[in-house]
C-alpha cells in the first residue's frame, strides 16, 4: 500500500513532517523524531553551499537580529547599496558586486519556499502600515538569497519564520574568515534604513500608547491659540536651543547626554496643553520628529514611566531632533518603585542620548507631588517655568478679543476685563462662550458687557457651590429620622 504524507501547517507553508532526526525506541519499535526547522534551514543551507561549489570550509550562523530588521533580505535596501556602490571609486569593505532571490532547495522541505511578506510597513520603513497610509513598503520576505561581494566571494542566507520559538529568524554561511565583511555588509545596509527613517520621518507627529488621530489635533496647532505673556513664550522658545549645533557640541563636550528636560507648572486651564500643542507642530514643521506620550491604561501593558522611557529612547535612536510632549508628568513618575529608573534616565547612567537633541517638554498641575529629587534637583529637570493666572488688564483684553472675536467691543468688553483677574485662561474662553449662549437666549444683536458678567458670575457660583463639599453628603439618620418618619431610637 502506497504510504501518502500528511502536510503539516509550519509558518507560512505546508511541509511535510520531517523525520531525519533523533530517534527513541519504545517496546521494540523505533519512531523518528521531528527536527526543528533551525535543524532543517542549517543542514539544507549547507547542501546548497556544497551544491554550489562555494568552498570547503563553510560557517553557518545567526544573523543579528536585535533591534534591526533582516537588511539583508529587503530587495529595496540591496538594490540600493549596489547604487552606493557605483557611485564610489574605490571599493570598500562589505561592498555587494550582486544578488539574487534563490528557489528553497529540495533539502528544504518547503521551508521559506513562498517568499511570504508577513507585514506592510509605513514608508520610514519602521512601523506597521495602518489602513489610509500612502507609500507603504512589504518587510523582507521569508526567502533563500545568494549574494556575490566585489572582493570575490560568495554568501547564502535564509530567513524563515521559526515556529518552534516563534520568532523570524535569518541564518547565514559564509566563508569561514569573512565574518568580518559580513557584518559590515550588514552594517552598509542597516546605515541605508536609518536614511531612509530619518528621511521619513522628518517632520512626524507619533503618539505613543494613544489614538493616532492626536496626531492632527496637534498638527493643527497654532501659536495664534497661545495667550500668554512675551516674556513667558521667549522662555519657552529659548529652550529649544537645544538642537542648535554650537549647543550639542557643547553638551559633547562636557559629556553630557544631549537631552534637555523642561517642566511648565501652574493651575489647570492656564494654556500649558495649548502651549505644548503649538510647539509640537511648529517643531514638526521645522523637520523635526514629535512624539506625544499618553499615560496608559491602569494595569495594563506597560506602565507610565516605561511609557515615557520608550519614547525617550526611540528618540535618542531617531537621531533626529526630538521633541517629546508629555501632560501631566507627575502620573508618570508616581510609582515609588520605578523612582531609581526615573533618576537613572533623567540624569544618570541609564540616560538617552540623542547626537540632534532631545527636548523634554512636560506640564504639571501639581508639581508639589513631584519628589524632591526629581522636581529640585538640576539635570533632572532643567527648568521649570510657571504659567500662571492671568493677572494684569492688558492680558485679560487679549483673552476677550481672541474669544469673542469679531464680537469684540473695546468700549462695551474692556471694562469687564478688570473683573475677571486672577482666573486661568480658559475661565474667559467660558466666559465668552456661556456669554454669547445668553445674548442669543436673551436675542441681543450683540454679545454685551452684561451678557459676560452674568456668564462670570453664574460660572464662578457654581464653583463656590462644588467647593463646599458638605452641602452634597447625605444628613445623619439621627437627623433624618427613622424609619417611615419616625424618630430614630437611642
Amino acid at each position: 500500500m502506497e504510504r501518502r504524507e500528511k502536510l503539516t501547517p509550519i509558518g507560512h507553508e505546508l511541509i511535510p513532517p520531517l523525520t531525519n532526526g533523533a530517534t527513541s525506541v519504545n517496546d521494540g519499535i523505533v519512531r523518528h523524531l521531528p527536527v526543528s526547522r533551525r535543524e532543517v534551514a542549517v543542514q539544507a543551507l549547507k547542501t546548497l553551499w556544497y551544491e554550489l561549489d562555494l568552498g570547503d570550509d563553510v560557517l553557518i550562523f545567526a544573523s543579528p537580529s536585535q533591534g534591526r530588521m533582516q537588511s539583508e533580505h529587503h530587495p529595496a535596501l540591496l538594490d540600493q547599496l549596489l547604487i552606493n556602490g557605483k557611485r564610489r571609486k574605490r571599493s570598500r569593505l562589505g561592498q555587494l558586486a550582486s544578488w539574487k532571490a534563490l528557489p528553497a532547495p529540495a533539502s528544504a522541505h518547503g521551508l521559506a519556499e513562498t517568499g511570504d511578506v508577513d507585514i506592510l510597513l509605513k514608508p520610514d520603513m519602521l512601523r506597521r502600515a495602518d489602513a489610509g497610509d500612502r507609500g507603504s513598503l512589504p518587510a523582507a520576505p521569508y526567502n533563500w538569497m545568494s549574494y556575490t561581494f566585489e572582493s570575490g566571494w560568495t554568501g547564502l542566507s535564509v530567513y524563515f519564520y521559526d515556529t518552534d520559538n516563534n520568532d523570524p529568524v535569518a541564518l547565514a554561511a559564509i566563508p569561514n574568515g569573512r565574518q568580518d565583511e559580513w557584518l559590515t555588509f550588514l552594517k552598509l545596509l542597516d546605515d541605508i534604513h536609518d536614511t531612509i527613517s530619518r528621511r521619513e520621518r522628518r517632520g512626524r507627529i507619533e503618539i505613543i500608547g494613544g489614538n493616532d488621530e492626536l496626531a492632527d489635533v496637534i498638527k493643527g496647532s497654532s501659536f495664534n491659540d497661545v495667550i500668554l505673556h512675551q516674556e513667558t513664550l521667549a522662555l519657552v522658545a529659548a529652550q529649544r536651543r537645544i538642537f542648535d549645533v554650537a549647543m550639542l557640541h557643547r553638551y559633547a563636550a562636557l559629556r553630557v547626554p544631549r537631552l534637555r528636560k523642561v517642566l511648565l507648572i501652574g493651575p489647570p486651564g492656564t494654556g500649558k496643553t495649548t502651549l505644548l500643542k503649538a510647539e509640537g507642530a511648529f517643531h514638526a514643521k521645522q523637520g523635526g520628529l514629535v512624539f506625544y506620550v499618553c499615560a496608559p491604561p491602569r494595569n495594563r501593558g506597560p506602565s507610565s514611566w516605561q511609557q515615557l522611557s520608550h519614547a525617550l529612547h526611540i528618540a535618542a535612536d531617531s537621531r533626529l531632533p526630538a521633541l517629546v510632549l508629555v501632560e501631566d508628568f507627575e502620573m508618570f513618575i508616581a510609582d515609588p518603585h520605578e523612582l531609581q529608573m526615573v533618576l537613572n534616565t533623567l540624569d544618570g547612567v541609564a540616560t538617552p542620548d540623542n547626537p540632534a537633541g532631545t527636548l523634554l517638554l512636560a506640564t504639571s498641575n501639581d508639581p508639589e507631588k513631584i519628589d524632591p529629587r526629581i522636581r529640585d534637583r538640576p539635570g533632572r529637570i532643567d527648568v521649570l517655568i510657571e504659567i500662571g493666572l492671568v493677572e494684569d488688564e492688558e492680558l485679560a483684553k487679549r483673552f476677550l478679543k481672541h474669544f469673542l472675536g469679531a464680537a469684540y467691543n473695546e468700549e462695551e468688553h474692556a471694562p469687564v476685563a478688570l473683573l475677571l483677574l486672577k482666573q486661568p485662561g480658559s475661565h474667559f474662553r467660558e466666559v465668552c462662550i456661556a456669554g454669547a449662549m445668553r445674548a442669543l437666549e436673551e436675542e441681543h444683536a450683540d454679545v454685551l458687557g452684561d451678557d459676560l458678567l452674568w456668564a462670570h458670575e453664574m460660572i464662578m457660583s457654581g464653583r463656590a457651590a462644588a467647593a463646599q463639599s458638605e452641602r452634597f453628603m447625605p444628613s445623619s439618620t439621627r437627623k433624618r429620622g427613622g424609619f417611615f418618619g419616625k424618630p430614630a431610637s437611642r
